[in-house]
């Protein structure tokens, strides 16, 4: 699949969008940096236990449409694959450039947040992870800590750049801690590996 139709599915609207169908409250971008943070920090995931990490996080117990969970089961594929991929393509799925910048960085915030939580029920230890990852997560929770600051954030072309910024920032660091954790091997089957824990 091309990278371009993998990021279709990282869109963060079409994952608004069965959020709303699915009477979900909680962030798409949230769910998913948990993703991200997961399987960054080296471990394996299964479809089915994405799914199910999927339900709990929504505060759901199944998906009323089909469409919600194809579209779900996507983000993850699409996730993994360009995690793995070689080409340092994966996006955060956070609000795009259309929408106002505070909630672009709302959304990352969201996704950052996200992140830190799916990287810590990974399980890794800090002990075990490199100075650049610790510093990567520690910035990670410092964009977390900003999102009553995004919120208030104006339109103006300063805050357009700095955000951009902040977003390459955390989409390039997320890619290196799962090069860091996994080595990237273009194609091969993470689903399958055996998990650290």
């Amino acid at each position: 699949m091309s990278t371009e139709r993998l990021l279709e599915a990282l869109d963060f609207d079409l994952i608004a969008d069965v959020f709303v169908s699915e009477g979900i409250t909680a962030s798409p971008a949230e769910l998913h940096g948990q993703l991200c943070g997961y399987l960054a920090a080296g471990v394996s995931l299964r479809e089915e236990d994405w799914l199910q990490m999927a339900l709990e996080f929504a505060d759901i117990e199944k998906w009323r449409e089909a469409a919600s969970k194809a579209a779900i089961i996507e983000l993850y594929q699409a996730t993994l694959s360009l995690f793995q991929n070689g080409e340092y393509a994966l996006v955060p799925c956070i609000a795009d450039e259309d929408a106002e910048i505070s909630q672009r960085g709302t959304t990352l915030a969201q996704w950052a947040h996200g992140f830190l939580a799916g990287y810590g029920l990974a399980g890794r230890k800090q002990e075990t992870i490199s100075d650049d990852a610790r510093q990567v997560l520690q910035d990670f929770a410092n964009i977390s800590g900003l999102r009553a600051d995004m919120e208030q954030m104006e339109d103006n072309n300063e805050n357009d750049a700095d955000l951009t910024e902040l977003i390459e920032y955390a989409r390039l660091s997320a890619m290196m801690l799962f090069s860091e954790h996994h080595g990237v091997v273009p194609d091969a089957d993470l689903t399958k590996q055996r998990p650290l824990h």
